[in-house]
């Protein structure tokens, strides 16, 4: 039996160092430990963004081997707190303007659309302008020689009869009242100086067809000139540019499209000799003269419908019931119907307008102009409808209708008897008023 040799003893000091290594030895191996185990849960903190809660079960990351080699992973990208929206690309300088785009128009163009050609047969005679929120035509006196069979052409190509309503032939000026329809692109006057050193003055000239064009004007000063009847033209505006007689009657405008002068003709004074033709511009405190001398009656003729009616609040409809129609009227073109509640038509709205009483139905046509295609809203036979009426003038009631004529040759001879006739019928009183 082998025996073998007992362990020393141990003595109490060399007990309790190696009990106090013994747990130092522990706790180094549990903080390395630790320390392992948390590593790789760091390195991906700081390298992978905030997950949001959708995302807590996603699939967990591999852990590296202890003998596989570094990998590289880049790292994912920074979300942003908010997506800033996207640059607009700027204009390359030789990017061409988009051919669809609205261009502003200029001032000269906007002016062009006031500026209305006068003619006789189709035949230019002069230029005017309209008068804005009037509808009337301020143009020379002049060039219209006898005042009649005049039409003046605007700026869409529309020609329009027109009346000479008032003139005033020492400054050559004239009031030109169209017979149908009512252009509402007007110009207005200026009260700023023409002859300022800062002045950018503009004209109009007759163009191919007849149609109005931009031209250049130089106004000098101011002169005094010799008008009809050698009356004496004061500060009339003298003109250095050239200008043709069918230029007469054009605006002159300033920078911002308002006129400050209209193209008239006077005569120059000479010393011992006869005074020269020229064309001048007729200031802005002469034309607003003549225009508050012009008298009522040079107005534009009045639009007529031609029914008369009372007002009427029914169960499915209110407006105007139309009790009788005066059979030369718009309205009896528009096969609107009269009479008896049962049959007869009720104007609901005209051109949107609503409209329940006979006089407010004639104010609103008021507004619209002879020649003027206007829509009405009728209500009739229990259903609604659509009805276009082309306005006119009333006819005047003290006139007798004319008989038609017998064969040439047996016209009456001046003293006889004319044939009787057959009286008109007389318009209602709301038929006047519109």
């Amino acid at each position: 039996m082998t025996n073998f040799p007992a362990s020393p003893a141990k003595s109490s000091t060399f007990g309790h160092t190696s009990g106090v290594k013994n747990r130092q030895r522990w706790s180094i191996a549990g903080c390395l430990a630790v320390l392992a185990l948390m590593a790789p849960t760091a390195v991906f903190a700081q390298s992978a963004p905030a997950v949001a809660p959708a995302d807590v079960d996603a699939p967990p990351v591999a852990r590296p081997q202890p003998n596989a080699p570094p990998r590289r992973v880049a790292p994912p990208p920074q979300l942003p707190a908010a997506i800033p929206p996207a640059p607009t690309p700027a204009a390359e300088p030789n990017t061409p303007a988009d051919p669809n785009a609205k261009k502003e128009p200029s001032v000269e163009e906007k002016a062009l659309r006031g500026v209305v050609a006068i003619e006789r047969a189709g035949q230019p005679l002069s230029l005017g302008v309209a008068l804005a929120g009037d509808g009337r035509i301020l143009a020379a006196l002049s060039p219209l020689g006898s005042g009649n069979d005049l039409e003046a052409r605007f700026a869409d190509g529309a020609v329009v009869r027109v009346k000479l309503g008032h003139h005033d032939r020492t400054w050559d000026l004239a009031l030109l009242v169209p017979q149908s329809g009512r252009w509402t692109e007007g110009l207005v006057a200026s009260t700023r100086d023409p002859l300022r050193t800062d002045a950018t003055i503009r004209g109009f000239a007759m163009g191919p067809k007849g149609k109005p064009s931009v031209a250049q004007m130089v106004i000098r000063g101011r002169k005094n000139l010799l008008g009809a009847d050698d009356a004496t033209l004061a500060n009339a505006f003298e003109l250095g540019s050239r200008i043709s007689p069918l230029d007469l009657g054009a605006p002159v405008i300033d920078e911002d499209g308002r006129v400050v002068a209209l193209l008239g003709r006077g005569c120059s004074p000479n010393e011992g000799r006869p005074c020269t033709p020229v064309a001048f511009g007729i200031p802005m405190n002469a034309i607003r003269g003549f225009l508050r001398s012009v008298p009522p009656t040079a107005v534009a003729p009045a639009a007529w419908l031609g029914i008369q009616g009372s007002s009427e609040v029914g169960m499915f409809a209110k407006g105007v019931r139309v009790q009788s129609i005066h059979p030369d009227s718009p309205a009896a073109e528009a096969k609107l119907k009269g009479g008896d509640a049962s049959v007869s038509d009720m104007i609901v709205a005209v051109d949107g307008v609503p409209v329940t009483s006979p006089e407010q139905l004639a104010e609103v046509i008021r507004t619209h102009a002879v020649g003027e295609k206007v829509p009405l809203t009728v209500f009739g036979q229990g259903k609604y409808r659509q009805v276009t009426v082309v306005l006119r003038q009333a006819p005047d009631p003290r006139a007798a209708p004319k008989a038609p004529p017998a064969h040439p040759a047996e016209l009456p001879t001046l003293g006889d008897a004319a044939p009787p006739t057959q009286a008109r019928p007389r318009a209602d009183g709301l038929d006047r008023r519109r």
